[in-house]
This record gives C-alpha cells, sequence and structure tokens, in this order.
C-alpha cells in the first residue's frame, strides 16, 4: 500500500511539474492585447497609447486594441484592469491620478494591485500667468501670494483633481494662500485665464506652449527636476528650493501577479516603440520628456509618488468623495 501511494504520488508530481513547464513555455501573445484607458479619446493618454500602438503590434504580432473606459477620475478603468486576468492580455495606462484617487475617492485602487512594466514620458507642469501680469518671476509670484493671502485667484482643473492638489503642494512647500477656483479640466482654466477671470495656474506644459509662443502667457516656474528643453529659461521648483514632481508622466501596468516573462515581452514591446523617432519628435512638440524606467524603477517611482501625493492631500484635508 505504502509503495502504491509512494508510485502515485511520484507520478501526480510529475504531471504538475509538466504542466507548469508547459504554461511556462506557451506562446505568448497568441491574441490581441487590450490596453485600457481611464479617458476619454483625443487626450494625452490616449495619444500616448497609439502613438506606441504600430510598434507595438509589428513586434509582437497581434493587435493592439485601445479601450477608452472613462468614469471615476479614472478608477473605473484602474480597478477593471486590476481585476482582470493576470495574463499579460489587459494592460492599463496610469498616470499621477493612481496615486491621487485612492485619498480622493472611495474607488481608488492602489498602486499595489498592479505589476510595473514601463514608465514612458513626463511631462511638466507650469505656474502660467498672462503675459501682462505684474509678476516677471516665480519669487514676486509667491511672495506677493505670502503678502496677501487669498487674493491670488489660481484655477484648477476641478475639485480634488491633480492640479488642484498640485498648486495645494505650492502652497505647502512655500507658506502662499490661494483662493482656489475649480474648472472642469485644463480648458476652462485656460478661457478664464485669457479673460481675466483668474490670476494664475497649474498647468502641463504640453497644453500651454501655444499659447506662450503666442505670448498671450508667461510661465514662471516648472515641476520637472531640470529645466525643460522647451522652455529654457524657466527656473524649476527645485531652483527656488522645493522639490515637488506634480507634473504629469504616463506608465504602464499589468494586472498583480501576470507572469514575469510576460511582463518582459510587454516590456520589450513598449521599449520598441518608446525608442522610436515618432515617438520621441513627438514629445519633443510637446514639451514631454522621453525617459525609460523598466519595471524596478517605475515600481519605486510609484512608492516615491505615492508618498509625495498624500502628504499633499494630508495637508490639504482633502476626504474621499464619490
Amino acid at each position: 500500500m505504502g509503495k502504491r501511494f509512494f508510485v502515485i504520488y511520484l507520478l501526480g508530481s510529475i504531471l504538475l511539474i509538466t504542466a507548469g513547464w508547459g504554461a511556462a513555455q506557451e506562446k505568448f501573445p497568441t491574441r490581441p492585447i487590450n490596453i485600457i484607458i481611464p479617458w476619454a479619446p483625443g487626450g494625452g493618454g490616449t495619444l500616448n497609447a497609439q502613438t506606441l500602438q504600430p510598434y507595438m503590434e509589428k513586434q509582437l504580432g497581434v493587435g493592439i486594441v485601445i479601450v477608452n473606459k472613462t468614469g471615476g477620475a479614472g478608477t473605473i478603468a484602474w480597478n477593471y484592469v486590476a481585476n482582470s486576468q493576470p495574463d499579460g492580455y489587459t494592460v492599463g495606462i496610469v498616470n499621477p491620478s493612481l496615486v491621487v484617487t485612492v485619498y480622493t475617492t472611495k474607488t481608488g485602487v492602489s498602486y499595489k494591485k498592479f505589476d510595473p512594466i514601463i514608465y514612458t514620458v513626463g511631462v511638466p507642469a507650469g505656474v502660467v500667468v498672462r503675459t501682462e501680469a505684474p509678476w516677471r518671476t516665480f519669487k514676486e509670484f509667491i511672495d506677493y501670494a505670502k503678502s496677501n493671502p487669498g487674493k491670488v485667484q489660481m484655477a484648477n482643473s476641478g475639485h480634488a483633481a491633480m492640479y488642484h492638489i498640485g498648486i495645494v503642494g505650492i502652497e505647502m512647500a512655500t507658506g502662499a494662500k490661494f483662493t482656489h477656483i475649480p474648472y472642469k479640466g485644463s480648458a476652462p482654466c485656460i478661457t478664464a485665464l485669457l479673460g481675466g477671470h483668474v490670476d494664475a495656474s497649474l498647468i502641463e506644459i504640453s497644453t500651454l506652449l501655444p499659447y506662450i509662443e503666442a505670448k498671450k502667457f508667461r510661465v514662471l516656474a516648472v515641476s520637472s527636476p531640470t529645466r525643460n528643453f522647451a522652455l529654457p529659461d524657466v527656473p524649476t521648483f527645485k531652483e527656488h528650493g522645493f522639490d515637488l514632481d506634480v507634473g504629469t508622466w504616463y506608465g504602464y501596468v499589468a494586472p498583480k501577479g501576470t507572469p514575469k516573462d510576460r511582463i518582459k515581452i510587454l516590456h520589450d514591446a513598449f521599449k520598441t516603440g518608446m525608442d522610436s523617432k515618432e515617438f520621441k519628435d513627438f514629445y519633443k512638440r510637446q514639451g514631454g520628456v522621453v525617459e525609460y524606467k523598466g519595471p524596478e524603477e517605475l515600481g519605486k517611482y510609484l512608492e516615491q509618488q505615492d508618498i509625495l501625493w498624500k502628504k499633499i492631500i494630508d495637508f490639504g484635508g482633502f476626504k474621499p468623495e464619490g
């Protein structure tokens, strides 16, 4: 009886090992891969994915399907990705809102629910005023805001949205106090600023560049660690004594537990697109900084971003809504 049990146990173990080896050796991918975008078509996230798409399809030999799942400040899409099968066929694009919505909504999903794949690009945000505004420098602007608490009206892209919290981060770092005026997105902020209804805003520079070239706006400082090539004369927050990385960026993640070999295949395909002239030229026109971070680096960056944004959110007293 003992020998018979041992033989059955041994055969079962061999079958399990063989099955696991077979699964590990299964060809990937063999069908289209879905990239889930939390925002509407035509936005920055969709354009990022669309620029990478043809290079990925060529390398992987399957279609890349871009799926826009909007709503819930991005949480609908990110929860969908987090709850998908961890087989490599569902990928999500993420930006700072991933770590923000955990603390500002009741439906946010932690970055820990994902396996990082790759970071593709960063787009700094700039503190912007009209060209006729009295402030020529960021120091003048902050000194005035500190001497006149609440007098400077700062437009933001919505209550508890990323750039609203970013502006609160400037208050936290400098001691200034603004009056926050919420709008539905960056475009209405620009309209309000052009019309003189507000004094300033914090907006990604890719959106601002046409207005800067038309001499409508002046950028006083940018959020990037180093000066941006599109605005070489504009100092950084860091040059003013505080390091506040509150611009936007785009990375890609998979559901937690996705096999590492599939993560690598996806990573290599994304990297091919990142290295393309088309991708680099696209972001050069946008003032975006194409910067590679692999899975491990992106994982650490998400952790850093989580710490930063939570600190600002706690300072601002934001509470989960929705």
